[in-house]
């Protein structure tokens, strides 16, 4: 996802639409979302939580925003819930902001299974002992077509799906509801996941005027358009590591940190000279990495020399099991399944075994649509859109010919990079932690780390954490913990700065 754009049956793909789900671009836009009649109204309710430390009790507040459209006129609604500890007026208590992907994707992973008080376990929920609400108070956004937010009028949503268009709404979501509950100097934690990334990266320069303490960045989409044979050097130690998990290549056996770095080293090195070499590569030279690939992800040289050393990650999930029909996860590659039959007009991305999407455009969690209706008291009849491809496919990326120069704001390519550069400087308590995991082949480890070395961050201010977990790293205890601790540092190096003396210099520009 965090890099260039892929081909099936050469309809153009932009990875960023593909890490999530398996986010697609249809031959022909499908009809636009139905609208609905009007926000839905507030609803605050009361609960407790038991936690290690003792029972915490809070608030939960559902509340929509309304969007206009170009002509001022109100065009959508964007859905937050949120979970504010009772009994502290403390308006410079933190706040947490979190939302997932897709495009098209709600908040319903962060919120439910990784962040929230309650947590999905099998067909319920229960507490969620991990939640860090005893230390900051919890937002979770839903954009536009997703969750309960809905276009109010026919084509309502078509000014938020798009790159720039999201980013105007997610901010405005953010200071709408810091103003709207007296947190307008609060510290604000930042948390996007997959294509939230992207997002939280988009809308930074929309932000300034928040006091911004992190971010936390889940397998981020930092890189939209193509990347050329930069996405095949960063694909290849993640591919490395599933063909470890397989038990197959020279590397099986071995902790997928070690077999990553070990193919990263060799990714950076001799296969990206390789490419970069192109037909003047000799053939003695192309053998020889060929045969070093081989011993790496677990594919005969014979089949890694026929496609010019360029194994995509969809050639080698179809490959590498191909022996006992099967394919592996692209969004967790611990993961197998028979090979589906091919769906006509779909990437193969959909056939993700780690994914099960089915034949569906639109999930709609029934379980998430009760619990907020049941305990959280909002009062709706529609249906609870976890993730929604008919937003996905009229997504409007960015032209990249001719990127930054045309007058229409959508087409402009965002500097994600930069943005996040700019905010380490406009803020200087901001810490920023990109997290990334070995089983990952939308977003390979190695795309994430490298953004966070071409960003030029702060190096006391920026960090990597890699995990060994799939492109949902916190879908286990051990993520959601590590999560937590994440969230437990960044609040802990923002506290410290605020207990510091403040000094006259200006940050420190790189």
């Amino acid at each position: 996802m965090a890099t260039g754009r892929t081909a099936c049956r050469g309809v153009p793909v932009n990875r960023a639409a593909l890490a999530l789900a398996p986010l697609l671009l249809a031959a022909a836009p499908p009809p636009a979302l139905p609208a609905q009649d009007g926000p839905i109204a507030p609803a605050t309710s009361h609960h407790a939580l038991a936690t290690p430390a003792g029972r915490l009790d809070y608030d939960a507040v559902f509340e929509q925003q309304v969007l206009s459209g170009p002509d001022g006129q109100p065009a959508a609604t964007i859905s937050t819930i949120a979970y504010l500890r009772s009994g502290t007026a403390d308006a410079a208590r933190p706040v947490i902001f979190a939302f997932n992907g897709g495009p098209g994707a709600s908040s319903s992973p962060l919120h439910v299974e990784a962040m929230g008080p309650r947590r999905r376990e099998g067909s319920g929920l229960v507490d969620n002992a991990e939640t860090p609400l005893d230390r900051a108070d919890l937002v979770f956004v839903d954009p536009v077509g997703t969750g309960f937010s809905r276009p109010l009028t026919p084509g309502g949503g078509a000014p938020f799906w798009s790159v720039a268009g999201d980013a105007r709404a997610m901010a405005q979501a953010i200071t709408g509801w810091l103003a709207a509950h007296g947190r307008a100097h609060a510290p604000v934690i930042v948390v996007g996941e997959s294509y939230g990334g992207t997002r939280a990266a988009a809308m930074l320069p929309l932000l300034k005027d928040v006091n911004l303490a992190g971010l936390v960045l889940l397998s981020p989409a930092l890189a939209i358009g193509p990347q050329g044979d930069s996405e095949l050097v960063e694909a290849l130690p993640a591919m490395a590591v599933a063909a470890a998990a397989h038990g197959k290549g020279a590397l099986a056996g071995l902790p997928p940190a070690q077999v990553e770095a070990r193919a990263a080293a060799f990714a950076a090195g001799p296969y990206a000279r390789a490419l970069l070499a192109g037909s003047a590569l000799a053939p003695a030279e192309q053998a020889r990495v060929a045969a070093q690939m081989a011993r790496l992800i677990g594919l005969p040289p014979a089949t890694i020399r026929a496609a010019r050393l360029r194994v995509d990650v969809e050639t080698f999930r179809a490959a590498l099991l191909a022996g006992k029909g099967e394919v592996v996860g692209r969004l967790d590659s611990r993961v197998a399944a028979p090979r589906p039959a091919p769906v006509a007009g779909r990437p193969s991305a959909a056939s993700d075994p780690a994914l099960g999407l089915g034949a569906s455009n639109v999930i709609v969690s029934a379980a998430l649509g009760d619990y907020l209706r049941r305990e959280l008291g909002v009062q709706t009849a529609r249906d609870y859109v976890s993730l929604t491809l008919d937003v996905n496919f009229q997504w409007r990326w960015p032209r990249v010919e001719g990127a930054g120069y045309g007058e229409d704001e959508a087409d402009r390519l965002p500097d994600l990079l930069g943005n996040l550069a700019q905010a380490m400087a406009v803020h200087p308590a901001m810490q920023v932690t990109l997290v990334g995991g070995y089983y990952d082949m939308a977003v390979p480890l190695m795309a994430t780390r490298d953004a966070l070395r071409h960003a030029w961050l702060p190096e006391s201010r920026a960090r990597l954490v890699a995990l060994p977990a799939g492109h949902a790293v916190f879908a286990d205890a051990p993520g959601r913990q590590a999560m937590r601790a994440m969230i437990d540092q960044l609040l802990r190096a923002n506290a410290n700065h605020q207990a510091s003396p403040k000094t006259s210099q200006p940050p420190t520009r790189r």
